[in-house]
């Protein structure tokens, strides 16, 4: 798939090349009808389509965490400022033109559509007969349902656009119908894609990815239309198991360096593919740790950025026999000589100052270089020849199926099945099992499952919890500060002004 996705981009930039010499000579060309006409040519397709999908790691992610009680971006003297954009995602102060990223999430979502819609076109035209073509379509309705599912999410009412919408302008969609589109699409396209969990379908759209997805919009459905749907959602998660997805008896490969070879894939159903030199984006090493781990570790082209942390309450939730709190980086940090790093924070004035993470941040404003835990989740690479890691991007992955199947049984009143399908996840992390549930529960479960892995904005949302004051605790800072708004209507993101510009036709979201 990596190699798939580099030929498919090389071939892309050549073609762009050529085209700017308008009088180039022609020596070869097909009518649409005959193209793909190879299984390389159909492979060509696949791979540049999947290409896109990676990028929820940036824009997406960021948006769902940096607003959550998850992630915290504090200004540190002349780092982390960005016209304020961090702080207005803790306060919940967006806007049409701020911050950037709810901007990039919409061009993330509808360059995936575009794509696959171009891609759709090509093969719905071909008169050809090429084995594989069939799951393919059904692979690319699958991913751009995961497009769309993104823009319902993020902004409620979306224009839907297909490989048959006619050019020009379109107007968006009322929220209920994006969802019912997604469904729709999902559904179709199931019967079609392949139900094997080997390395071969790893990286694609699956039978399993297409249930997962489906899982998550009945989960949701309650906040998208209006009307629950739990035991859909139910019925979608027991579909995922059956096909054999299982939890992987070891947290932390789930997010290894080599999670695509590891067997990691038991477990992560939809995942985007990275690779150090081929697929990049992966900063994640970059985003969290101080500059002095670029020695430590012999990092690429850049120090790491010191910049994403989490609140003191959050980091307070995991129990210190819980495996998962080994994913935070606190306490004195040590060299690859295993002495104590020291180092001069350029915020304090402090010079051959020892490296200490702390939980507690002096203010989001103005926070010290070594203020807020550090997260390791994904395993660190040591020796990278650039900024980029290998490790995969879990998008969705068998824990949060059972957790979603826990929340859907709880809130039918089956606490039984609830707790059988939550406590294997709390086993795995070395916790033991729960007798009692409840929703409350349920969600902090979530939370130290699913750390920074793109759903705590949906899920404080769902569970009534988007309006809460995560970021007033004397715990998480030395000077508390309030959320600027509790208003509903930021239960969704604004409408970009880039897009309100581009397309006469979209309205902004209600409060904006």
């Amino acid at each position: 798939m990596k190699t798939s996705v580099f030929a498919s981009l090389l071939g892309i930039a050549l073609v762009g090349q050529a085209c700017t010499s308008l009088d180039s000579q022609v020596f070869n060309q097909a009518s649409a009808d005959k193209f793909p006409a190879s299984a390389d040519e159909l492979n060509s397709i696949v791979g540049s389509a999947y290409g896109q999908l990676r990028f929820a790691i940036n824009d997406v992610r960021t948006c769902n965490e940096a607003a959550s009680d998850e992630m915290v971006v504090p200004t540190r003297g002349p780092d982390w400022f960005d016209d304020g954009r961090w702080q207005k995602f803790a306060r919940h102060d967006f806007s049409s033109v701020t911050p950037p990223q709810i901007n990039g999430a919409w061009n993330y979502a509808y360059t995936g559509i575009a794509q696959t819609n171009l891609y759709l076109s090509y093969l719905n035209a071909s008169t050809l007969t090429i084995s594989g073509k069939t799951t393919t379509v059904a692979e690319l309705r699958t991913l751009r349902a995961w497009y769309y599912y993104v823009l319902c999410d993020f902004f409620g009412r979306v224009p839907i656009i297909t490989e048959s919408s006619p050019a020009g302008s379109v107007a968006q969609s009322e929220r209920k119908d994006v969802a019912a589109f997604i469904e729709s699409e999902l559904k179709a396209a199931l019967p079609n894609l392949r139900a094997d969990i080997t390395t071969e379908t790893y990286g694609r759209m699956t039978q399993g990815a297409a249930q997962a997805l489906l899982a998550k919009l009945y989960a949701n459905a309650e906040v998208y239309t209006g009307t629950a749907r739990w035991q859909d959602c139910i019925t979608a998660c027991d579909a995922v198991t059956k096909l054999g997805y299982k939890l992987n008896s070891d947290f932390f490969a789930l997010f290894a360096t080599n999670n695509q070879s590891n067997g990691a894939n038991v477990e992560n159903i939809i995942v985007g593919v990275f690779d150090k030199n081929y697929a990049g984006g992966n900063n994640l090493t970059l985003e969290t740790l101080h500059p002095t781990f670029k020695a430590k570790y012999s990092l690429g082209a850049d120090s790491p950025w010191n910049g994403y942390a989490t609140y003191a309450d959050f980091y307070g939730t995991f129990a210190n026999n819980d495996v998962r709190k080994n994913q935070w980086l606190q306490g004195v940090q040590t060299d690859k000589n295993g002495s104590p790093i020291i180092y001069n924070d350029a915020v304090t004035g402090e010079t051959n100052k020892t490296l200490n993470f702390t939980p507690k941040i002096n203010s989001i404003e103005k926070a010290a270089q070594n203020e807020g835990v550090r997260l390791i989740k994904y395993q660190i690479q040591s020796n990278l020849p650039g900024n980029s890691a290998d490790n995969d991007w879990a998008i969705l992955r068998y824990a949060d199926i059972l957790l979603l199947r826990a929340e859907a049984s709880l809130r039918l009143g089956n606490t039984a099945d609830a707790l059988a399908s939550l406590n294997p996840v709390r086993t795995r992390a070395g916790l033991a099992a729960v007798t009692t549930l409840t929703l409350d529960e349920i969600l902090a479960e979530r939370g130290r499952e699913l750390t920074w892995e793109g759903w705590r904005r949906s899920d404080l949302i769902r569970f009534g919890k988007w309006e809460g004051s995560w970021t007033t605790k004397s715990e998480n800072f030395a000077t508390p500060f309030e959320l600027v708004s509790r208003d509903p209507s930021r239960r969704v993101f604004p409408i970009p002004a880039t897009q309100l510009s581009s397309n006469p036709l979209l309205k902004q979201n209600p409060g904006y």
